[in-house]
């Protein structure tokens, strides 16, 4: 069984998690790449590319997560490299990884929920990845996040005039927004 996979050339095992299941209005979501290889050969010339989510919206294709640039952290052995070559994208590609025989290579980085991201009750974001090059059998991954659907209450208070006069009159401005999912019948894929 072992002999055929390093004669077809394929790593082992490869997953993508996200460190928490779901997103909010203005969230991170950071991304956990592990590619074990538990051949006697290394692989070599390794690229990642990441779709963000992006998902079929009326006749085009919007995509949910931004990659936030310089997040980017690459482990092989558990040891720190230096950062591989990174195109932001949409979609986001990570060239030049290398996985060791007998090894494993990780790949961290974060993303931010921007205006296409599904918030609607019952939504998420299917963030799929592909590993290929170095001669091995490319590889498809993928992690499902759920929206959240607790509301988000914002409050700021301002005073006028600025700057305050001896003896003078204040006034209190207080703005109160509240973030809510839409229902399902106001925001829908396509």
């Amino acid at each position: 069984k072992e002999y055929r996979r390093q004669r077809q050339m394929c790593i082992e095992t490869a997953t993508k998690t996200a460190v928490k299941t779901t997103y909010g209005q203005n969230d991170t979501v950071t991304y956990i790449i592990s590619i074990v290889n538990s051949g006697a050969t290394a692989f070599n010339g390794l690229t990642l590319t990441d779709d963000l989510g992006a998902y079929t919206f009326g006749t085009g294709t919007v995509t949910p997560l931004t990659y936030i640039p310089g997040t980017i952290n690459y482990y092989i052995n558990g040891t720190l490299q230096t950062a591989p070559t990174v195109e932001a994208g949409p979609p986001l590609t990570v060239s030049g990884i290398s996985v060791p025989a007998n090894g494993n290579a990780t790949i961290i980085y974060e993303t931010a929920v921007n205006e296409f991201a599904p918030f609607a009750t019952g939504s998420d974001v299917v963030n799929t990845a592909r590993i290929t090059g170095g001669g091995i059998t490319p590889i498809t991954i993928s992690e499902t996040i759920a929206a959240e659907s607790t509301p988000i209450l914002n409050i700021t208070k301002s005073v006028s005039p600025v700057p305050v006069t001896e003896n003078g009159i204040l006034t209190y401005t207080f703005l109160c927004l509240l973030y809510t999912s839409p229902s399902p019948r106001d925001m829908r894929r396509s």
